[in-house]
């Protein structure tokens, strides 16, 4: 009835799926566990490889890493039923009532549902402080809010779908988790997809250091900016994207540009500092996109 997905990368999985593994055999549903392994190093695998003895699970390599958008597809396309659950390898669920809440949503008339990420309330160490703080100012949000906007909050990192609404997407072509939910939800929105999103969420545990994930912020950023160029992204509700529309009709994209010139080092020297103000990685984002865009255009 269910397959459940787990794309991996240097990330110890066997709590995690032991914990689903349980939970779904309490279900009495029919169900599966799979999980490929994009190309993590040795002690990893020799530690993920036990959680082969779990009835219906299997744990795959890849010969090379291709990335976590291609990994999903993989995954999506290996699955045998019907409904596909995919969660990531760095979440842990909250309590033991995750299987059986999507189970309930499945009897709803929706083709994907979303539940959603929260963190811990400690903080990590000061080098991941800047994810942390962003993942629970902006990404912990609940269902209820979510619902207003359904197309605005769309991560893959634990979501619920059908098999043939995700194959329709063909996501593994933006080749990458940032790039992948930003283009998500355009498509769900434009192709009138019925989506729900519930309060099941999971923890997110495998936070990046504050360098790492400013980095897949511009990463992001030059992400929706291609797709939106390229008219890939029609309808939305991204509101970076809103914002630098705006700042281009009326010349304000210029001045972005200027104030990312004079002040990107030292809003950069904050986000990485030990008391980041996350309100700065808004204005950080809209600047750049800016600067990216007129520079881009500048050597075409």
């Amino acid at each position: 009835m269910i397959s459940v997905l787990i794309p991996v990368y240097n990330y110890n999985i066997c709590d995690l799926v032991n914990t689903l593994h349980k939970q779904l055999s309490a279900s009495k549903i029919e169900f599966e566990i799979i999980c490929i392994d994009d190309y993590s190093n040795k002690s990893t695998i020799n530690s993920n490889e036990t959680i082969n003895t779990l009835s219906n699970t299997s744990y795959s390599l890849s010969d090379k890493n291709n990335g976590i958008a291609v990994t999903r597809q993989l995954l999506v396309n290996k699955a045998k039923y019907d409904w596909v659950l995919l969660i990531d390898a760095d979440m842990k669920l909250k309590d033991a009532f995750f299987i059986s809440n999507y189970l309930k949503a499945i009897k709803q008339n929706y083709e994907v549902v979303f539940g959603g990420i929260i963190y811990d309330t400690n903080p990590p160490d000061l080098s991941s402080l800047l994810r942390w703080k962003y993942g629970v100012t902006y990404e912990s949000v609940s269902a209820e809010k979510r619902n207003k906007t359904p197309y605005k909050i769309t991560s893959a990192a634990n979501m619920l779908i059908k098999k043939e609404v995700y194959i329709k997407f063909a996501l593994d072509s933006i080749g990458n988790s940032y790039g992948m939910d930003i283009y998500f939800g355009p498509q769900l929105k434009l192709n009138k997809i019925p989506v729900l999103h519930i309060d099941n969420s999971v923890y997110h545990l495998g936070l990046e250091s504050s360098i790492k994930y400013k980095e897949k912020v511009e990463f992001a950023v030059r992400t929706l900016l291609n797709l939106y160029n390229k008219k890939e992204i029609q309808e939305h509700d991204n509101d970076l994207l809103k914002a630098f529309v705006v700042s281009k009709k009326t010349g304000l994209n210029f001045i972005f540009f200027g104030l990312y010139v004079a002040f990107n080092k030292l809003i950069v020297n904050n986000l990485l500092s030990k008391n980041p103000k996350i309100i700065l990685i808004q204005y950080y984002k809209i600047l750049y996109m800016c600067y990216f865009d007129l520079c881009k255009n500048k050597t075409n």
